[in-house]
């Protein structure tokens, strides 16, 4: 017998749903990439990345990546999520597209876009979405995993 894969939400008209998975996608990257760069800021201070996980999380800054991606996917080495680079930054030149034709602000969606973009060039084909961690700390030098 085959279970549900997910849960159903109505978001509005027809393609909304695409939308808003986009939008969410492009949330989660920002998230992904600023808990790692604010991780690896905390290395250079001499911080241990489980402690930083564990303050981050019983506080304002916790996310999705700091809760799950980092902990499960990063710290442990394998960086393993599931989910490709490659769709992630397809997400996000959605997402992006979506903030620029909805005329508002999008500093960080395009912030986000450019740092993906450059770790997609630079990273093997076929890479882990969580694989940006590593090539940020590749970038500065240091690394997450005690």
């Amino acid at each position: 017998m085959i279970g549900a894969l997910g849960t159903v939400y109505r978001v509005g008209p027809a393609g909304a749903g695409h939308a808003l998975k986009a939008l969410n996608n492009l949330l989660s990257a920002v998230n992904l990439a600023a808990v790692a760069e604010v991780m690896l800021a905390g290395r250079a201070f001499g911080l241990e990345p489980a402690a930083m996980l564990e303050v981050i999380n019983a506080s304002t800054g916790r996310n999705h990546a700091s809760q799950t991606k980092l902990p499960d996917h990063v710290l442990s080495g394998t960086f393993d999520s599931g989910f490709a680079l490659r769709l992630m930054l397809k997400d996000i030149r959605i997402g992006t597209s979506l903030l620029d034709s909805a005329g508002g602000p999008a500093a960080f969606g395009h912030a986000c876009r450019q740092l993906w973009e450059k770790a997609y060039d630079e990273l093997p084909e076929g890479a882990d979405n969580v694989e940006v961690v590593r090539w940020l700390e590749n970038a500065s030098g240091r690394e997450l995993r005690a």
